[in-house]
Parts: C-alpha cells; sequence; structure tokens
C-alpha cells in the first residue's frame, strides 16, 4: 500500500506542509525522520503509534532514521506557560543511551542519530550566523507556545529551541538526503521551522515536506498512554507487560477502532469484522481482547501477552492457585498497591491505611461476613493483626474485599 494511504486510513495524518510535495516524497521512497525527546529513559504508550508511522514506512519501503534530541533535550521544548526544569546532563545521557536501544529494538532504522553529533564542533558564533540568520524573530514570535509564554517571560534558551529541532532537519536534508519529517501535532511549529530554514538555504523548489501526527486523546480530553498510576512505559521494568495489558484491557468501546488501526497492523477488513463482532455483544469485550493481546505481543513478545491473558483469567475468576508467586505478583502489581512501612499491623488498622476500608467499623462489619481475605483465606474476629510473616516469598500478600477488588500490600524485609 502506498504509504499516505495507509497513514490516512488509519487516521495518521493530521498537519501537511505541501501536499504535492508529500506525494512526490511517497512516489520516491523519500526518507522519513522522527525525534524523540530523551526527557525520560523510555517512551510511554501514547508515543507508541510514532513508531507504529516509522515502521509502517519501512513496509511501505522508506528508509527511517530515529534521532534523540540529546542537545534539544538539553534545553526542552517550552512548556505553555512556565519555564522548563533542566535536567541534569549526566541524567539526559543516560536517557540518550537507554532510548537508543529501546527504539532501535522496535523500528529497522537506516540510520540513527544523537544530534550532538550535529553540533559538537559548532562554534555559537557560527550558529548564530550559519543558522540563526535563517529565521527571523518575527517567525519565531508568531509561534503560538512562544507567543503565549511572553506574558510570563521566556528565556532566551527556550526562545531559541525551535531553531536547534529546525537545524536537525536542514542538516539531515543536506547530508543524509532525509525528505520528510513526522512527529506528534503539539511539535507543528518546530517541525515547519526546519522547513523555513531549508527554504532559506535551497529555494521554494527544495524537495522538504512535513506531517504531524494526531494526538490520541482519552475521551475526557487528556492525552492518552497514562493510567491513575502513572504512564504506561515500553520499558518491562518500569510497567509490566501484565499492567500494560490490562490497561488496555480497560479502554472504553468508543476508542476500539482508533486504537486497532494507530496501534496495529491489523488490515481494514480484519479490523472491521474485529468491531462489528465486538458491537455485536460488547459485554464479552472483544475488541479490548484482541486489541491488548496485539498490542503486547508487538511490544513484548507472544510469551508475555499469553502470560498476562493468564494472569487476567485468574484474577478475574479469582483462581489464584493457578499462578505462580511471580505472576500473582505481576497480577496485582496492577491494583491497589499498599507500601507497609512496619512488619506487623491490627487488622482494622491496615485496612483503613490501605484504603481497602472507610472505618474501624466497616472493616469489622465485612470480616464478621466474611467478605475480607488474606491470601486467599476469610479473615475472621480471631484475626488481629496482619504480620509479614503471613507474605507469600517473604515478600507480599494480598488482600481482597468482597469478589473483586484486590489490594497489594509490600512488605519490607
Amino acid at each position: 500500500m502506498n504509504f499516505i494511504d495507509e497513514l490516512k486510513w488509519r487516521g495518521l495524518i493530521q498537519d501537511i506542509s505541501d501536499e504535492k510535495k508529500f506525494l512526490a516524497f511517497a512516489e520516491a521512497k523519500g526518507g522519513l525522520y522522527i525525534g524523540f525527546d530523551p526527557s525520560f529513559k523510555s517512551i510511554h504508550l501514547g508515543n507508541y503509534q510514532t513508531l507504529m508511522v516509522l515502521k509502517r514506512a519501512v513496509e511501505c519501503g522508506h528508509k527511517a532514521y530515529g534521532l534523540v534530541g540529546s542537545i534539544t533535550g538539553m534545553i526542552g521544548d517550552p512548556k505553555p506557560s512556565i519555564e522548563r526544569q533542566m535536567q541534569a546532563k549526566e541524567v539526559i545521557e543516560q536517557n540518550v543511551v537507554a532510548l537508543t536501544k529501546q527504539l532501535s529494538k522496535y523500528v529497522k532504522f537506516d540510520k540513527f542519530f544523537s544530534n550532538i553529533d550535529f553540533y559538537a564542533n559548532m562554534k555559537v558564533w557560527d550558529f548564530l550566523r550559519d543558522i540563526g540568520k535563517l529565521v527571523s524573530v518575527n517567525y519565531l514570535l508568531e509561534k503560538e507556545v512562544i507567543a503565549r509564554r511572553l506574558e510570563h517571560g521566556i528565556s532566551y534558551a527556550e526562545f531559541s529551541y525551535t531553531l536547534l529541532q529546525g537545524y536537525d532537519f536542514l542538516h539531515l536534508y543536506e547530508e543524509e538526503n532525509v525528505i520528510c519529517q513526522s512527529g506528534g501535532s503539539d511539535q507543528w511549529g518546530n517541525i515547519v521551522t526546519g522547513l523555513e530554514m531549508i527554504r532559506k538555504s535551497h529555494g521554494t523548489d527544495a524537495k522538504a515536506c512535513c506531517f504531524s501526527i494526531p494526538l490520541l486523546l482519552k475521551p475526557d480530553g487528556t492525552k492518552f498512554g497514562k493510567s491513575e498510576g502513572g504512564a504506561i512505559y515500553l520499558d518491562p521494568e518500569l510497567t509490566s507487560p501484565y499492567t500494560m495489558y490490562q490497561f488496555l484491557l480497560s479502554q472504553p468501546d468508543s476508542m476500539i477502532e482508533t486504537m486497532l488501526k494507530r496501534f496495529t497492523f491489523l488490515d481494514e477488513e480484519t479490523i472491521g469484522k474485529i468491531i462489528a463482532e465486538h458491537k455485536s455483544e460488547p459485554s464479552k469485550f472483544y475488541g479490548q481482547k484482541v486489541l491488548a493481546k496485539t498490542v503486547v505481543t508487538d511490544i513484548h513478545g507472544a510469551d508475555e501477552a499469553n502470560k498476562s491473558i493468564k494472569i487476567s483469567d485468574a484474577l478475574f475468576s479469582g483462581n489464584m492457585s493457578a499462578l505462580s508467586s511471580d505472576e500473582l505478583y505481576d497480577a496485582l502489581s496492577g491494583t491497589n498497591v499498599f507500601t507497609a512501612t512496619k512488619k506487623e499491623y491490627p487488622t482494622y488498622e491496615l485496612l483503613v491505611e490501605a484504603k481497602i476500608c472507610k472505618s474501624n467499623s466497616e472493616a469489622r462489619k465485612l470480616i464478621e461476613q466474611k467478605g475480607i481475605s488474606l491470601n486467599g483465606k476469610a479473615l475472621d474476629k480471631n484475626d488481629t493483626t496482619i504480620t509479614a510473616n503471613n507474605s507469600i516469598d517473604n515478600k507480599f500478600s494480598y488482600i481482597k474485599r468482597g469478589k473483586k477488588d484486590y489490594t497489594l500490600i509490600k512488605w519490607f524485609n
């Protein structure tokens, strides 16, 4: 399939700089690059559709180029209202290494760059003379994020951020013949600055073009990729495959078709059948199950996806004996979690502190009704304390309230 057609039916194009040049780029199988911010050591699930754009480009015969903004990351993209807190250089350098490894795992890049290499031998006056001259202050003041910041104040460093990102595109266009740049729609102002530099340097006939990817938003209008417990990261040490599986499984019906299109390689006919089957019996969550299994398989592999399904089924049915202690811990890590600060608690105190019950009286009532269990065994009035001695593998315990509400108790050793 033509790359543009593939992106359009999946809803992955928002802005295009020049339709004619964009079509020429697709027909010529030109090189595409996307830059990634090293503000953290892993991307989260909300960014995954950006990786999928690069993967689709490779599938359609294009060369994909990746870039981690080690220099731009030193400054940070301007925030809408306040100056961004700068991170230590050592942290950024560690994040660059981690992201380079992570991103290269998912995309077959023709080349991968850290943009510190573009500036390592450049003197400040060379930057001002050769790059600063390409963009007027008036042009920068028209950028929405900069215009909003003028009222509160903006440092020269953040004011210049878009020049650095723009030069990345100019450099790659000149040195690597990279024709097109893409990124999230919130980066559109920075993306087109590169085009402005290329136009000033090579004229209006330059082949360069760009397009933006619409942000995936939740029904409440907030950015997708975060749960109540924080972001859903691709790094399994930060977010377990099971937690990712459960997050995808919990998505509302209104999100499923969009996410199947943007997050998977399933074709249009297959997705249509999945949605039709889902709509016939929404209570079975068929669409969510296909989405969760497919995405976790693509990111973490089939074994982790199948393990996540096993854990999910056991948690839903209450058959915890089917799980190993490691699987059980993974399962419960996605529920309410309470970290103990001592090795023994009065039962009522723990139930209230862990927010399992609102009060001692509620805890007492539920225990009398056999509505609270510890590690699969119902508590009774004689269970006056809960201790680390009751833990599984000297590591954790779990409490269940009713049929489905679980809490993981992490014990300090």
